[in-house]
């Protein structure tokens, strides 16, 4: 069984970044203070994450407001 590089990042607003441009959420992991975001990691993750820091990010802003919306919930309600 072939298992996949995952990424994890407490960063809400990284996480809904990623998830609009198409990363595929697994998990949160609530077990330390700060919850952590897992999905399944790509190729051009890195530069994707850099990107956002730098604030050069270029997307959908609809869909980046919808998964920071479903990422917030899904944080507070603890279920994936």
């Amino acid at each position: 069984m072939r298992m996949d590089p995952l990424y994890q990042t407490s960063d809400l607003y990284i996480a809904a970044y990623l998830l609009s441009k198409g990363l595929q959420l697994q998990d949160i992991d609530h077990s330390n203070k700060r919850s952590n975001f897992i999905s399944v990691d790509r190729q051009d993750r890195p530069e994707l994450v850099h990107s956002f820091v730098c604030a050069r990010a270029v997307g959908n802003l609809a869909d980046f407001l919808y998964h920071l919306k479903k990422a917030r919930r899904l944080l507070y309600s603890r279920d994936v």
